[in-house]
């Protein structure tokens, strides 16, 4: 019955990647991407890091060669009052270095298969100024799906080199929304809530006070990826239609978020990989927004 199951989970898998290699869906950063046949080829390469944000099962298996990172809990500035808050430059700066990271490696980040976990590293990382780094589409379900080597050693690690050069265009704070909000330009801004839709419209609460940022439109971060299956990104015509349903266009400035800016990193990444340039995460999100008394709020 396993057998059965590992060639359907495989020939589901071969579907899939060429539905996403189609002409017409080509994603216009897909280099901010790469399949499990591409990683297998390529797993020796001089300079490349795999970096594994599963937060466990590491040591029963994992993408040969690949490096154990914790999961988004490694990210998290246990100093900040705000949940979830990203480390500072400082301390990420000698977190990557500690797993190796230098300023010339290529990155492959990879998780559990939603991209949750690998698209908070991306979004770190490119905050912090590296700009070459992948995350493997469908992650660890897809290099299985294939049945792809797996190894249960550790990776000798020496440390990197890495330099953080924060890159400010990239996130945003409180008082930056609440400028966008008040500016003659609102409209060339998009407040993008990655939440749940109960999430949005305040019928669940996480904070002291529910709801959204008036105007912000809302894409749950999951529907960027695949049902069923393995979570591979939808199609780029898929994306596209949700995105344009909602106003978003590459026009326009975005900005995301979520409660702690996890799932708002996931929806940054989505937008990266589409093409957009101009797009922030705000990293304080509803953690912060929702438990302030000062700060605006539709439901």
């Amino acid at each position: 019955m396993k057998s059965i199951a590992v060639l359907l989970l495989s020939a589901l898998f071969v579907i899939n990647v060429a539905r996403a290699n189609s002409a017409d869906q080509t994603y216009p950063n897909e280099h901010l991407l790469i399949t499990a046949f591409e990683l297998n080829q390529q797993l020796n390469v001089d300079n490349q890091l795999i970096i594994d944000m599963r937060p466990d099962g590491f040591e029963d298996g994992h993408i040969p060669g690949s490096v154990w990172f914790g999961g988004s809990p490694a990210l998290v500035d246990g100093d900040v009052e705000i949940a979830s808050f990203l480390i500072d430059s400082e301390d990420f700066q000698e977190l990557m270095q500690s797993i190796g990271l230098n300023n010339e490696s290529s990155v492959i980040i990879y998780d559990d298969g939603n991209s949750l976990n690998s698209a908070r590293l991306f979004f770190a990382l490119e905050l912090n100024g590296f700009g070459n780094a992948r995350i493997l589409n469908g992650g660890f379900q897809a290099w299985q799906a294939l049945g792809f080597e797996e190894s249960n050693e550790a990776r000798e690690v020496t440390t990197g080199n890495f330099s953080t050069d924060i890159i400010v265009e990239r996130t945003c704070d409180v008082s930056f929304i609440i400028d966008v909000l008040n500016s003659d330009t609102r409209d060339d801004f998009v407040i993008l809530d990655a939440r749940t839709a109960e999430e949005h419209i305040g019928e669940r609460e996480f904070s002291d006070r529910s709801g959204r940022i008036p105007g912000a439109v809302n894409i749950e971060w999951i529907k960027f990826m695949e049902s069923e299956g393995i979570p591979f990104f939808r199609s780029f015509d898929e994306i596209t239609a949700m995105l344009a349903e909602q106003g978003i266009t590459p026009d326009k400035e975005v900005i995301t978020h979520c409660q702690s800016n996890v799932r708002g990193s996931h929806a940054y990444f989505t937008l990266r990989l589409m093409g957009y340039d101009s797009v922030r995460a705000y990293e304080g999100s509803w953690e912060e927004w929702g438990n302030r008394s000062d700060t605006l709020i539709e439901s």
